[in-house]
């Protein structure tokens, strides 16, 4: 199998390192008690899956707010700060307690899976490979139809037609921890041939292309393989590129 692959060098943003990544799993279970550990200076992010939440707790040391499913927390004192209880209730689901441990640590991003769902084995999988060959591995198991350990992957039919000859459909989403990879059909339905470069498709948010065929005559198709940030990476990076991360609650 050959195919090339064009990757876009943003190690700036990349929360690989592990001093830098600041992005873990946490799976619910109902009657016990998780505990996380939160950066004592810098606002965290507790993503829920679905909006609805509700946040109960007694500490009069903590600054919540809740943005749909994501719930932003900044502990309020410095210093020796003991850890904090708090009460999630989860509309259909149940309620859950969280103790939160404050640590000299960077703003983190806490994904929550509740009962029947878990992301886990994906953020091992993405955190077991370094930059460049995570984004490889991914594209090789679009290309060969498999699915990396964790991740889900979601059938779609969705036209994203960017020039007129050519037709470009949505048709499979891999969803991981942070990284989400999409396959899309191309297809020559001008009169004359058409040829890619794998530039043609990169913009903003855009890790790593892949084309099958470069030339296609009319009438043919071929696969595009593009990875990307995940929603849940990308509003982390947006909270944390904050000079004042408080003003996104505003």
């Amino acid at each position: 199998m050959k195919f090339k692959i064009f990757i876009v060098f943003l190690f700036a943003v990349i929360l690989f390192v592990s001093e830098v990544f600041a992005l873990s799993v946490v799976n619910f279970s109902e009657g016990q008690s998780s505990f996380v550990e939160l950066s004592l200076k810098n606002l965290n992010l507790i993503k829920f899956p679905s909006s609805g939440v509700r946040v109960y707790t007694s500490s009069k040391l903590l600054d919540i707010k809740i943005d749909e499913g994501n719930v932003f927390v900044k502990f309020l004192e410095e210093g020796m700060v003991a850890p904090q209880e708090v009460f999630f209730v989860i509309p259909s689901t149940g309620v859950f307690s969280m103790i939160l441990v404050p640590k000299e640590i960077p703003a983190q991003t806490i994904i929550v899976k509740l009962p029947k769902e878990d992301i886990s084995e994906a953020l091992e999988w993405e955190k077991s490979h370094s930059y460049i060959s995570g984004l490889k591995e991914l594209i090789k198991n679009m290309y060969e139809e498999r699915v990396p350990r964790g991740f889900a992957i979601k059938e779609a039919n969705e036209d994203k037609a960017k020039w007129k000859e050519v037709k470009m459909v949505l048709k499979k989403v891999y969803l991981g921890a942070t990284l989400q990879g999409e396959v899309y059909e191309l297809t020559n339905v001008s009169k004359d041939p058409v040829k890619f470069t794998e530039n043609e498709f990169y913009e903003k948010g855009i890790l790593a292309v892949s084309i099958d065929h470069h030339e296609l005559r009319p009438g043919e198709k071929t696969e595009l393989y593009l990875v990307k940030k995940s929603r849940t990476q990308r509003e982390f990076e947006k909270v944390i590129s904050k000079t004042n991360p408080l003003d996104v609650l505003k």
